[in-house]
């Protein structure tokens, strides 16, 4: 056998070997995983400080995984009156968000990022993609872009990312500076890349600031949408009232001239 030939045998043996075995699958990441992945992508993106949005992910989401013994941000996260609801599954925290808004709710936190439904009405087209991990964290990385433009201030816009009243947002910035500078195996870890994070130095005292133009706008439509349901729910209940007053003035009548009839029936 020529040693061309033998060469071509063993290429289209090991063509046929590779042929007998199926393509193995593009791992996946794990829930686990999904809002530190995206965090570290929109951080990219966005020339975000590495590791801020992540840490804001960290305060926003995180519970404790003993597996891996660290806060770990949950993509399936919901916040409602006062309460954090941690669902194992994307379609369980939309069934959540449904329950909720059935009963009423409508200041409700969700996803990696924790994004307010009520403040941001438009950010996402439905709940699917508002519990979607890229979806959730990119607009989350987009707003707070918006506040870094109009604080120039990494740590002050991600604390106005929580509020922008100050007192408020003081007491998210110093939550936020332990997570964003924490070492990384300090107790409670939060798997954040401190050693490439510089300390942050004393940040400018908070106060009052106008943010991004589109974030001013979405809160506006809101703020107008809610005040015409008000109205609107007033008009109901005024109609229902003059509706319910008309129909006992109508028995009223009804009854008089029954009495009336009978009356006179019982004089003759």
């Amino acid at each position: 056998m020529s040693v061309r030939r033998m060469a071509w045998m063993v290429g289209l043996g090991a063509a046929l070997a590779v042929a007998a075995f199926p393509a193995r699958a593009v791992p996946t990441v794990a829930n686990e995983g999904l809002c530190a992945a995206e965090a570290a992508t929109q951080e990219r993106l966005y020339g975000i400080p590495t590791a801020l949005l992540h840490s804001i992910s960290i305060v926003e989401s995180g519970r404790y995984d003993s597996q891996h013994k660290a806060v770990i941000a949950w993509p399936w996260t919901v916040m409602a009156e006062g309460q954090g609801r941690y669902l194992p599954s994307k379609a369980e925290a939309i069934a959540e968000v449904k329950r909720l808004k059935a009963r009423g709710v409508q200041n409700i936190d969700v996803g990696c990022m924790q994004v307010n439904l009520r403040h941001h009405p438009t950010a996402f087209a439905n709940l699917d993609e508002a519990f979607d991990p890229a979806a959730n964290v990119a607009y989350a990385a987009r707003f707070l872009k918006g506040l870094f433009g109009a604080t120039n201030h990494w740590p002050t816009a991600a604390s106005y990312y929580h509020s922008q009243t100050p007192h408020l947002a003081a007491a998210y910035r110093e939550r936020l500076m332990k997570v964003w500078n924490a070492p990384p195996n300090a107790a409670g870890g939060t798997q954040v890349a401190s050693a490439r994070v510089k300390p942050v130095p004393s940040a400018p005292p908070l106060r009052q600031v106008p943010g991004n133009a589109q974030v001013e706008e979405m809160r506006k439509a809101w703020r107008e949408s809610a005040q015409a349901a008000r109205d609107e729910a007033g008009r109901i209940a005024d109609a229902y009232r003059k509706a319910r007053v008309a129909e006992y003035q109508m028995r009223r009548v009804r009854f008089q001239e029954a009495r009336n009839s009978l009356n006179t029936a019982t004089r003759y």
